[in-house]
């Protein structure tokens, strides 16, 4: 089977599937945060996916209303800490990262992802990143500014906030656009969305995603 070098997911409809059950915004972002753990965990330890990238949080996210932001912000250093100790992490090698606005995030949510990125560092087996205040956008502009003038594919593409390969395959829920995600990167990415919210996702759909994915010829436009 044909596996995606590097897989991107755009974990959306949490709040949505809060409100269809009546309960609090972030009961649906716990949920998905449940979720992504199940999901992160298969891709980097049951299958050959190299690099595994999670749309955490956007910058236009930030926008929303501030509980909610504080919410978010509790579960994001919980969810940090915990991956910094994960034994499946250490076990499979994976190095964690963070792509986005560092000056957005909050400074509790900076120090916990700078626990697991620091106790992963030497890890190069998998590689497993979260975008947090990211704008795809954004982070052209920032890699045309570290390029001095020289632009070129090759110097955006050096100067993005990581040393990441071009996305394979993004596995998007609920709603059928990109959303500023990965935009240098997903030029000829294969896109896979599916009628679901991200809390109601399970690993035999993403299976399903990667089976599809492997029956796709990829042409990169030749």
């Amino acid at each position: 089977m044909n596996y995606p070098l590097h897989m991107a997911i755009i974990p959306d409809g949490c709040r949505r599937w809060s409100s269809e059950k009546g309960s609090l915004p972030w009961d649906g972002h716990l949920k998905g945060i449940e979720v992504m753990e199940t999901v992160s965990k298969w891709l980097l330890s049951e299958t050959p996916v190299k690099h595994l990238t999670a749309y955490g949080l956007s910058a236009s996210n930030l926008r929303r209303p501030s509980v909610q932001l504080k919410a978010l912000e509790k579960l994001y250093v919980k969810y940090f800490t915990k991956l910094s100790k994960d034994e499946d992490i250490h076990e499979n090698q994976v190095r964690v990262g963070i792509i986005g606005s560092r000056d957005l995030v909050p400074e509790k949510v900076l120090k916990a992802t700078d626990i697991a990125v620091e106790a992963t560092a030497d890890y190069d087996s998998k590689f497993f990143r979260v975008a947090l205040a990211y704008s795809g956008r954004q982070e052209i502009v920032d890699a045309a500014k570290k390029s001095e003038g020289n632009l070129s594919v090759e110097s955006i593409s050096r100067n993005l906030y990581s040393d990441y390969p071009d996305v394979d395959l993004i596995f998007r829920t609920s709603e059928c656009r990109l959303s500023d995600f990965m935009l240098w990167g997903s030029s000829y990415s294969e896109l896979y969305f599916l009628d679901k919210y991200w809390p109601d996702v399970t690993i035999d759909d993403i299976k399903t995603a990667l089976e599809d994915y492997d029956s796709r010829q990829r042409r990169h436009g030749k």
